[in-house]
């Protein structure tokens, strides 16, 4: 840690203290370190999503990032879940164990009589895998074993396939370099003949398409440029399918913006939740260079004649979309966070925009700042981490919630709890390895003191959480206690 971040931390309570340490001090959350990554959707490294509603329930299929080895590998697959767009959570891959493959861009799912069909990017290549539910286990659509099918365009590149149903039934296949055509009835294949470079008034190399229908109006998306200068392009047809295709006068509607420091929203997916016709981009920013990203969500809107508008990307998120699941404060955004250690900053690469600076910071209060787009971790060298919480006054807690960094290599760990942060009491254990996030833990126990402890994987949290009831602040008295009562000290 340098000097400077040493005294800022010393300043704001998040200084790493040992565990036998008697107080901790006060966190100014105003005056933590500077934050470049706001209120990423999920928390956790992730590329390439694609949003997609079945039955009441949101589902993102994306790239799991994070794994530090550029394209030579890849994170496990995995598909986050919400029925509220703003607590997402996953439990398992969604293939069976024993997959072995490179898993990017795995499309939106597409589901017909019965059968869910994903088109992930396997190995570099497109594939076809179905499932009978959306979240997996995904397997081969002809042997329903373990595999997948190749699919081998003619037109375009061979990555990051996306579905369009029509309302006639009949399914298109759009790719990567532009590249599209007409699928097969039982949605396994592109028909051979047909096959197109879309026309386009950007023709650089592009990815992340996308296709959509909205009001008759047909909408072709495609990336231009990548890294720190992604952005997004598109062309509308008002005829049909097959065009003719035109280029809007604004047909650039997501772009870097340099005054908010969001760099590169790129390869992602435009959704509308069932019964709305309001309209979200859900796009990867360049976050941490290479393979390491966030995704985030930002609304979309279209003039009275068709056309979109320019996006106006905010990483502020756009919050729950239907009744939110956690109806219960989160006192864990009040509280003074402290740690074992706290590793050092990391200054991210720049690549392609000279104008790029960005450090990531990883002291403890980031761990309950609620924005799933900063994290604590603890140092490299840390055999025993630890993240504490005083909740500044007792509470009556029901419950706890974990987003730890890299869940899908799973974790292992246990909570204790404390009213004087002296004597501490079991509140959760897990020895066993579960790869989940979040892991939550349901039990009613007065604390004002939280401490969770890593026993396996890796030592960093997005957000600890811990849910109280709604009025759980009691007066002193005196006097005994009535049998099974609580009473703070």
């Amino acid at each position: 840690m340098n000097p400077r971040l040493l005294l800022a931390s010393v300043l704001l309570g998040n200084l790493a203290l040992s565990a036998n340490a008697a107080e901790p001090t006060p966190d100014a959350r105003a005056d933590l370190p500077p934050d470049d990554f706001g209120h990423a959707l999920i928390p956790d490294l992730l590329a390439d999503p694609s949003v997609v509603e079945f039955d009441g329930v949101f589902y993102c299929y994306a790239t799991t990032d994070g794994e530090g080895k550029h394209l030579s590998t890849s994170g496990l697959p995995v598909v986050w879940k919400s029925t509220d767009f703003l607590n997402w959570s996953f439990e398992g891959s969604l293939f069976p164990p024993g997959f072995k493959a490179k898993y990017w861009a795995p499309s939106s799912a597409i589901l017909r009589d019965g059968t869910y069909y994903l088109y992930p990017t396997l190995d570099g290549k497109l594939t076809v895998v179905t499932a009978k539910s959306p979240a997996g286990p995904f397997l081969h659509p002809e042997t329903n074993a373990p595999g997948w099918k190749p699919i081998k365009p003619k037109a375009g590149g061979s990555i990051d396939a996306e579905v369009l149903v029509d309302d006639d039934g009949q399914a298109y296949m759009v790719w990567q370099k532009r590249g599209f055509g007409k699928m097969r009835p039982d949605l396994l294949d592109l028909e051979p003949e047909g096959q197109i470079v879309m026309p386009a008034k950007r023709t650089s190399y592009a990815e992340g398409q996308y296709l959509f229908k909205r009001n008759g109006i047909y909408y072709f998306l495609y990336t231009q440029g990548g890294d720190e200068i992604y952005s997004y392009a598109y062309m509308m047809s008002r005829e049909g399918i097959d065009g003719p295709w035109i280029a809007p006068e604004h047909d650039l509607i997501a772009t870097t913006d340099h005054a908010k420091k969001i760099f590169g929203p790129g390869h992602g997916s435009f959704f509308s939740p069932k019964d709305s016709d309001q309209w979200y981009f859900i796009y990867l920013e360049y976050g941490r260079s290479s393979t390491n990203r966030q995704i985030y969500a930002d609304k979309m809107n279209f003039n009275p004649d068709g056309t979109i508008q320019p996006i106006t990307l905010t990483k502020e998120g756009v919050g729950a979309i239907r009744p939110t699941t956690r109806p219960l404060p989160n006192r864990a955004l009040e509280a003074v966070v402290t740690a074992s250690s706290v590793r050092a900053e990391f200054k991210v690469p720049v690549k392609k925009d000279r104008t790029f600076s960005r450090t990531e910071f990883y002291v403890p209060g980031y761990a309950t700042d609620g924005s799933n787009g900063s994290r604590w971790m603890a140092a490299a060298d840390d055999q025993t981490p630890w993240l504490q919480l005083d909740l500044g006054a007792p509470r009556d807690i029901v419950g706890t919630e974990v987003y730890f960094v890299q869940p899908t290599h799973g974790h292992a760990y246990k909570i204790e709890s404390s009213l004087d942060g002296q004597t501490w009491r079991p509140y959760a254990e897990h020895a066993d390895v579960r790869i989940q996030s979040p892991h939550s833990d349901k039990n009613l126990v007065r604390a004002r003191h939280l401490r969770l402890t890593l026993l396996r994987g890796t030592p960093g949290v997005w957000e600890f959480r811990a849910y109280s009831k709604t009025d759980d602040i009691r007066p002193r008295r005196s006097g005994p206690r009535r049998p099974g009562s609580l009473r703070s000290r």
